[in-house]
């Protein structure tokens, strides 16, 4: 996560949102759902990659439409990434480091 990013991904409206957006996409990633695979989504990406001149910006930051629920799998091949490099969140919303998993229930 990107330095100008942590308040912004670490905030209750960020929080919400991303609740929201996957309980409205059903929990799954929606690029394997597209090709007709059934895998939990991980990651609410924004489309409009967030940047310093507009993460203020709620139709970047907050709007649904410039959201996409996805796995780790279609997100990494997104950024052309191999392995875990990204904070994650656990099931109580708490900031996880990278590499590090939720227990389940945790």
């Amino acid at each position: 996560m990107k330095e100008y990013a942590k308040l912004f991904y670490t905030s209750e409206a960020w929080k919400k949102t991303r609740l929201a957006y996957i309980q409205r996409v059903n929990g799954l990633c929606e690029r394997c759902k597209a090709s007709g695979e059934f895998v939990p989504g991980k990651v609410v990406h924004h489309k409009k990659h967030i940047t310093p001149k507009n993460i203020n910006d709620p139709r970047i930051t907050f709007s649904f439409s410039n959201l996409e629920l996805l796995c780790e799998d279609c997100h990494n091949k997104e950024h052309k990434r191999k392995e875990n490099t990204r904070y994650t969140f656990a099931e109580d919303g708490s900031l996880l480091p990278p590499g590090e998993i939720s227990p389940p229930g945790g």
